[in-house]
């Protein structure tokens, strides 16, 4: 009769084994992680620019913002009211780290003749280098040009 002295347990060679599996695990859980916090802020964005990019319009159609051309004109009253005190960064602050402002506009106006419309374009965007990747967001509107009152023809 043989008996077996091999003793039941776990090898160096398995626990190497689920070490390794356990990191690519958490190195794959990790970018993941990141990947959605970055989508998250890049969301955020987004959604902070169509608001303020309505903003921007609203205020030309109430005449607060007069209805001509601009280029890169800062947003006033940008600074994110949908970030909580614990999570405000400087993404949701009015200025960039070089004092420049964060989110600014363009205006753009067409006039159409033949319909009596004029065509208004919101551009809001973030006011950061192209390598950073900033956020932009685009409006367009029609509005009805008020018909010009003819002098001869109240006489």
């Amino acid at each position: 009769m043989r008996v077996s002295l091999r003793k039941s347990g776990i090898t160096i060679l398995e626990i190497m084994l689920a070490l390794v599996f356990l990191g690519s695990c958490l190195a794959i859980l990790s970018e993941m992680s990141r990947h959605g916090l970055t989508s998250a802020r890049a969301a955020r964005d987004m959604t902070q620019a169509e608001l303020l990019c309505e903003s921007v319009l609203a205020k030309v159609r109430l005449g607060i913002i007069e209805m001509e051309p601009a280029f890169d004109v800062p947003v006033s009253g940008s600074s994110s009211k949908l970030m909580t005190d614990e999570v405000l960064d400087t993404h949701a602050l009015d200025v960039t780290d070089t004092g420049s402002p964060l989110w600014v506009y363009l205006l753009e106006i067409n006039e159409i003749d033949e319909y009596g419309l004029v065509e208004i374009a919101v551009t809001v965007r973030q006011n950061l280098p192209e390598e950073q990747r900033p956020i932009a967001c685009r409006l367009v509107r029609w509005l009805a040009l008020e018909p010009e009152e003819d002098d001869t023809a109240t006489e």
